[in-house]
């Protein structure tokens, strides 16, 4: 038992020390300059209506500037957003027992001062849910289907922004 232990203690060091002469560097990590945490936190989201909008809406604000920082805004994500429920499982007397909820996220990084398009992309995520003889137990499972879904893509955003901007920096 003592013997693993030492192997994989000594496995972990030689991972950790080597990703530091690859010029291994934490895409969030505080530097000289325009931080990537910073740029992320001086994006304003808009284009997001309805219960689902604001769901992914809240998600995004929460990952882009989870410290609520006073950083002014710099940059406008336009985000358009839809929505499809397919049926996944269907048995022989064709009652449809679960679907999946597809989320699609077009979304366009704009320059607040002339509005120039710098990124775009879209996110796309599927969450399942079942389908209850209990109409609530039903409509509960979809909402939380469009809350895992909302989130996922939230999460999907804000890796992208992260990139760009780290490419960015990394350009100048």
């Amino acid at each position: 038992m003592q013997r693993r232990t030492m192997i994989f203690a000594g496995f972990a060091f030689a991972a950790t020390t080597s990703l530091g002469g690859c010029g291994f560097r934490p895409l969030l990590s505080e530097t000289e300059g325009d931080s990537v945490r910073s740029q992320l936190a001086a994006v304003r989201i808009k284009g997001l209506g309805g219960r689902l909008g604001q769901q992914l809406r809240t998600s995004l604000e929460d990952n882009l500037d989870p410290t609520s920082s006073a950083e002014p805004a710099r940059y406008d994500l336009v985000i358009r957003l839809r929505n499809t429920n397919s049926a996944l499982a269907i048995q022989l007397d064709n009652t449809i027992t679960r679907y999946n909820l597809a989320l699609n996220a077009g979304f366009e990084l704009r320059r607040r001062d002339d509005q120039q398009v710098l990124y775009r992309s879209s996110v796309r995520r599927v969450a399942s849910y079942n389908v209850r003889r209990a109409p609530f137990a039903t409509l509960t499972a979809k909402k939380d289907a469009q809350r895992r879904a909302a989130q996922e893509v939230a999460d999907d955003i804000r890796t992208l922004l992260a990139l760009h901007f780290q490419r960015r920096t990394n350009a100048t």
